[in-house]
């Protein structure tokens, strides 16, 4: 008895995080109804009639027809009655970043979130779409100490480390725009995507200024992306060739041969983001390293 009035006492005293919104009356339950009735009459038919030829088979039947009935009754009934659930952000306030004692200097007391992404190939998952993921989930509404966001490259693509560093600088300007103006969605590419007004119930002042100039931030920072493979391959050929170049010089003087040197023959290779060299290439095959044909490699970055 004592423990049935300190559950009472605890459902009485223990605010709920969420709050339950009872849906509208539909069509959906005059439909629900029609169908049971249809369904009863049915098997009242079924059960009036039985097959005198084959009765255990009649009986399997039947039994088998009024079990499959009161699944789908069970399943239907949640369906007169329909609501949503949606977390009530004042009471989740008030419980975790409100001073008590158990939390005397009101700093956020929500659980650390960890979130990873998983990608893999930057010719199938363009880096801009893996960029506006991170973006929107570092601009998540949760405290900034209590979330982090990881990116788990199995190509270990330089692409994709460079793009992400583009990300992490686009992100000081995207991030306080998004909590200042409490936009929504926080992808980018989503948000100035919008058909609808995006002016709509914004009473700040300052809201237009700040929204162009995230627009022609966020245009110059696509063009920097899509812009990373031509200045990557680039940057690579060049490296390449000056290491090819010296490594021939170096073999010349070992041997101690004067002749110029001919125009030496540069193999493909891709270098990794911490600066590992791989021979051939993930872009371009070779006969040696066709197209994805390593080890699998996990890097993990830190946003």
């Amino acid at each position: 008895m004592m423990a049935i009035e300190f559950a009472i006492f605890l459902m009485q005293n223990i605010e709920l995080l969420h709050a339950e919104i009872y849906l509208l009356p539909c069509a959906c339950r005059l439909l629900i109804f029609v169908r049971v009735c249809v369904l009863g009459l049915f098997l009242a038919w079924r059960i009036s009639h039985p097959n005198n030829d084959a009765l255990w088979l009649w009986f399997m039947s039947v039994v088998c027809e009024v079990w499959f009935a009161f699944s789908w009754l069970l399943d239907q009934l949640p369906k007169f009655c329909p609501l949503n659930r949606a977390t009530d952000l004042n009471v989740l306030k008030d419980k975790f970043e409100t001073p008590n004692p158990c939390n005397p200097t009101g700093k956020s007391d929500l659980p650390g979130i960890d979130i990873f992404v998983s990608t893999a190939d930057p010719e199938k998952e363009p880096p801009l779409v893996t960029a506006n993921t991170i973006l929107s989930i570092l601009a998540a509404d949760y405290p900034v100490e209590k979330l982090s966001c990881y990116v788990s490259d199995d190509g270990c693509a330089l692409l994709t480390f460079e793009a992400m560093a583009e990300a992490a600088s686009f992100a000081n300007l995207w991030l306080p725009f998004c909590r200042k103006h409490d936009i929504e969605p926080r992808n980018p590419e989503s948000y100035f995507s919008l058909k609808r007004d995006p002016y709509k119930n914004k009473v700040r002042s300052d809201f237009v200024k700040d929204r162009r100039r995230l627009k022609r931030e966020y245009d110059e920072f696509k063009v920097r992306i899509n812009s990373l493979p031509d200045s990557i391959r680039r940057r690579s050929d060049a490296y390449n060739a000056a290491r090819e170049q010296i490594n021939a010089m170096k073999i010349q003087r070992e041997t101690g041969n004067d002749e110029p040197l001919e125009n030496v023959n540069i193999p493909k290779a891709t270098w990794m983001a911490d600066g590992t060299h791989w021979p051939g290439t993930w872009i371009v095959a070779s006969p040696e390293h066709s197209r994805g044909d390593h080890a699998g490699i996990i890097q993990v970055l830190f946003c």
